[in-house]
């Protein structure tokens, strides 16, 4: 196999054109909504979203070149029981349809970090799950920006900095001037770009290989067919359990962040936000289909080939595996590896924009809230444009920095970042959905102590702990090695997998292929677990901290617990709904009373109608508020 291979004008053209598309639709809308410049349509789309944009921009948000790059790595580096996750990411939707949508949408929150203030009655919670959430946001962002720039700098041998530049760029430009609207339907334009180019690299790769079936064979004997793994040892680093578990409760974590919690506010109304939420679940399959056959496709071909990319320097960097393999399989059609670069960039700049979106929302709404009370709105929206071009910029200067460390497995380093930041938050959210007395002691005590286990644990396994072995690496025997120098990232020298660097951030214990048990060496158990794990036990660790003294805190001074909810409660509101009635809170509906009732004929009572008397008894739900407006009958 020739070594010496780059883009072409036509693809550089076709990677262009889908860089320009989101600037257009960022200054169509800066045009369009320049007179109503106020802060639900700048950052909610006046709350007024379609089902269907709304479903695949949250889709897509998450989508990112982390899973673009990092699954089919991972798929051809360990295997295909990496697919598992995507089935824990399509229940944690279900999850999230009947937890998280129910409780936010009705709220008409701005940021979700605003629920801490409303349920805890303390600006000391809100603040810290804010700065959490964004410091969370801002290191999630420097990583997909990242990975298509590495992409590029292996194959085309463009600097980094150029690529992370540009495509921070794009990112950060249609998202000042477009606002929420914009990103919505750039988010859109890109799911079609992304599952477009999927699609047809995937076909390609198919043909190029001999057909599926070939593939299928190839994939079985190299030992990646290896989907399924129940080993209920915690240190093993794939398994169903971990996966699939792991998984949910990280989804579940991002169902609580700003940029969620944006798109289930700017939808019309509850059933609606319900509705997107479901849609997402095909959608997360799908994609997770596309790419983890992508990984094996990949496999198959250099399998044929008989020459491994990584075994012999080709690339210097597991994660490049997949836009290596599309120049080189794509070579005889001009345009294919731009588009998968586009498709890279979509997944780059979809997370890049709601993240730094939603940062400006977090810090106008969380933080000047109040220093801005008596501005106009339109100045107001103009200072939120200012900190998404401020966020913009530091996302692209984060991403420099974490360029060194970008050497081992995506899927793994982001999701143990986001797990270490994540479920802390998520906990003391969870914790005061679910529990009236919870109060806000017992939440600023299960975030510190879960945000310093979950450090201690994941610094800790990254000194101590053995880098993941991959599957039997491929043969070289027909790689012509002429100078593989042209393809070296410079964040990153060449190391054969025998002598990983242990610069292979936050990698765990033993891989799905090295079943050894890995406490036979003399290393602290914590250090072991697998990174699946990571917001499993943050989570558990918060919530059960945070019940433990939001009950110390509440007791009188006689030594007894407060019986029902005196000290600590919350509104009904503040609690899941399918919780209220358990906890006798009632549905948390607002009645109105007195001359907050409309003499309309929605709010008037009518025997004569079957919603106003059920079974021979009437409806006491809308008959209580009405019994104090006797002109409503």
């Amino acid at each position: 196999m020739s070594t010496r291979v780059t883009y072409g004008v036509v693809d550089y053209a076709v990677g262009a054109l889908i860089l320009a598309v989101p600037v257009g639709i960022g200054i169509w809308y800066a045009v369009k909504d320049f007179h109503r410049s106020t802060r639900d349509e700048y950052l909610l789309g006046g709350r007024q979203m379609a089902i269907l944009p709304v479903t695949l921009s949250t889709f897509i948000s998450f989508v990112s070149s982390v899973s673009l790059m990092g699954t089919p790595a991972e798929v051809f580096f360990f295997g295909g029981i990496g697919f598992s996750m995507y089935l824990g990411l399509g229940l944690s939707y279900f999850i999230g349809c009947v937890t998280v949508v129910p409780l936010v949408q009705p709220l008409k929150l701005t940021s979700v970090y605003e629920y801490l203030q409303l349920r805890y009655r303390s600006s000391a919670v809100h603040i810290l799950g804010t700065s959490i959430g964004m410091v969370q946001t801002m290191f999630y962002q420097a990583i997909v920006l990242l990975l298509p720039a590495i992409a590029l700098q292996s194959c085309a041998n463009v600097p980094l900095w150029i690529s992370v530049a540009v495509f921070g760029a794009v990112g950060t430009v249609y998202t000042t001037v477009g606002g929420f609207k914009s990103v919505i339907w750039t988010d859109v334009f890109q799911t079609v770009v992304v599952f477009a180019g999927l699609f047809l690299i995937i076909i390609k790769g198919c043909i190029e290989v001999g057909g599926v079936h070939r593939v299928w064979a190839l994939s079985s004997e190299g030992g990646r067919l290896n989907f399924y793994r129940f080993s209920p040892d915690p240190r093993t680093r794939h398994t169903q359990w971990s996966l699939i578990l792991g998984c949910i409760v990280l989804w579940i974590s991002n169902s609580y962040t700003q940029a969620n919690v944006q798109r289930i506010s700017s939808l019309k109304s509850l059933g609606d936000a319900k509705k997107s939420f479901l849609l997402n679940i095909p959608f997360m399959l799908l994609i997770g289909v596309c790419n983890s056959f992508l990984g094996l496709v990949a496999y198959a071909y250099y399998s044929h080939k008989k020459c491994g990319p990584f075994e012999a320097g080709l690339i210097s960097n597991r994660n490049q595996i997949a836009p290596y393999f599309v120049l080189n399989a794509m070579a005889d059609m001009p345009g294919i590896s731009g588009l998968f670069l586009g498709v890279l960039c979509c997944g780059s700049l979809s997370t890049l924009s709601s993240g730094i979106n939603a940062m400006a929302a977090n810090t106008i709404q969380d933080f000047l809230k109040r220093p801005l009370g008596s501005v106009k709105e339109a100045t107001i929206t103009f200072i939120t444009k200012l900190f998404v071009l401020i966020y913009g910029a530091v996302a692209i200067l984060l991403a420099f920095f974490m360029a060194e460390f970008m050497t081992g497995p995506a899927t793994q380093m982001t999701m143990a970042i986001l797990s270490a930041l994540g479920s802390p938050v998520m906990g003391i959210i969870l914790m005061g959905a679910s529990i009236p007395w919870a109060n806000k002691y017992g939440a600023l005590a299960g975030v510190a102590v879960s945000l310093c286990f979950n450090l201690w644990m994941g610094i800790g396994s990254v000194f101590h702990s053995q880098p993941p072995t991959p599957l039997a690496p491929l043969t070289t025997e027909n790689c012509l090695v002429t100078n593989s120098t042209d393809f070296q990232v410079s964040s990153a020298v060449y190391t054969h997998q025998a002598n990983l660097s242990a610069s292979e951030v936050f990698s765990t214990t033993v891989s799905s292929s090295d079943m050894k048990i890995a406490g036979s060496r003399d290393v602290f158990f914590l250090y072991e677990i697998s990174y699946e794990w990571y917001p499993v036990a943050g989570g558990l660790v918060c919530i059960t901290t945070g019940l433990v003294v939001s009950f110390l805190t509440s007791l009188r001074s006689d030594g007894k617990a407060f019986c029902g909810f005196p000290s600590g409660s919350t509104e009904a509101k503040y609690i899941f709904p399918f919780l209220r009635r358990f906890w006798g809170l009632g549905d948390g509906v607002d009645y109105k009373f007195d001359d907050e009732i409309d003499d309309n004929e929605n709010t008037k009572f009518d025997i004569s109608k079957e919603d106003d008397v059920k079974n021979g008894q009437l409806n006491l739900e809308k008959i209580y508020p009405l019994l104090k407006n006797p002109r409503a009958f």
